[in-house]
C-alpha cells in the first residue's frame, strides 16, 4: 500500500502543442493518468475538501449525508442500479456531488481539453500522475474505510465516464492537497488556450465527443459555427 508523502511536484511550462506531446510521451507508462484544471493554482483537492461546511458539520459527515440522499433519490433517473459504493461514488462525483474523489483520465488530450475549454484570465495546467497502481475494490469493498490515497477504475456506468476514459483517485483526507514526487504539473499559458482548443477539435476532442447527448452536441456546434468560446 502506498502512503502520502510531503513532496513537491515537478512543474514545467508548455510553450507549444508539440512540447506538450513530447513531454507526455517522454517516459510515459501505461499506468499514467491525467487531470486538466482551468487555473494552474488549483491544487489536487477533492470537491468535498473545498466546499464550505455548515457550522458543526464535518466534511466526512457531510459527504456521507449527501451520498445517502443521492442514493435514495437518484434511482428513478437511472436505467441501472450501481452495484457497490465505489460505483455510487463515481456516479455521484460525475454528476457534481461533492465527494472524496478526484476525476482523472487515461487520455492526456481529454485532460488538455478540460484545462483549456473555458476562457479565463489564468494559465491552465495538466497534472500527470505517473506509475500509480490500481487498487482492488474487491479487496477493499468499503471506500470509506480505505485509509490512503488510491486510484480506481469504475465500472463503465455512464457514457460520459466511458467517453472520457475516466479514472478516479480517492482521498480519505479530502482537505489535504495531494502532492507526490511522481506528479508532474504542466503549465499551459493563457495565451495558448484558444489555439490548443482548436487543435483538440481537429483531433476529435470536443464537447460533443466527451459529453454524448444533445447538450454536448449543441455546445460543440455553437463553438464550430459561431466561434463562441
Amino acid at each position: 500500500m502506498e502512503h502520502e508523502t510531503e513532496t513537491m511536484l515537478e512543474e514545467l511550462e508548455i510553450n507549444s502543442f508539440e512540447s506538450f506531446h513530447k513531454t507526455i510521451t517522454k517516459n510515459s507508462r501505461e499506468k499514467d493518468i491525467y487531470r486538466g484544471v482551468s487555473n494552474k493554482n488549483y491544487q489536487l483537492i477533492p470537491k468535498i475538501g473545498r466546499v464550505p461546511m455548515r457550522k458543526g458539520v464535518t466534511r466526512i459527515l457531510a459527504e456521507g449525508r449527501v451520498l445517502r440522499r443521492f442514493k435514495e433519490r437518484a434511482l428513478p433517473y437511472l436505467d441501472f442500479t450501481p452495484r457497490t459504493d465505489w460505483d455510487w461514488l463515481a456516479l455521484a462525483q460525475h454528476h457534481g456531488l461533492p465527494t472524496r474523489l478526484l476525476d482523472w483520465t487515461r487520455n492526456p488530450l481529454v485532460a488538455m481539453y478540460f484545462a483549456v475549454e473555458d476562457d479565463n484570465e489564468y494559465d491552465a495546467a495538466v497534472y500527470v500522475l505517473r506509475g500509480y497502481g490500481v487498487l482492488s475494490t474487491k479487496v477493499h469493498p468499503d471506500p470509506f474505510k480505505y485509509s490512503t490515497v488510491g486510484k480506481f477504475v469504475p465500472d463503465r456506468i455512464t457514457p460520459r465516464i466511458t467517453s472520457q476514459l475516466g479514472v478516479f483517485t480517492i482521498h480519505p483526507k479530502p482537505d489535504v492537497p495531494f502532492s507526490r514526487n511522481n506528479i508532474q504539473k504542466l503549465i499551459i499559458p493563457n495565451s495558448l488556450r484558444r489555439s490548443f482548443k482548436g487543435i483538440l477539435d481537429t483531433y476529435g476532442i470536443n464537447r460533443a465527443s466527451l459529453f454524448p447527448g444533445l447538450d454536448g452536441l449543441a455546445t460543440h456546434i455553437a463553438y464550430q459555427v459561431t466561434g463562441v468560446y
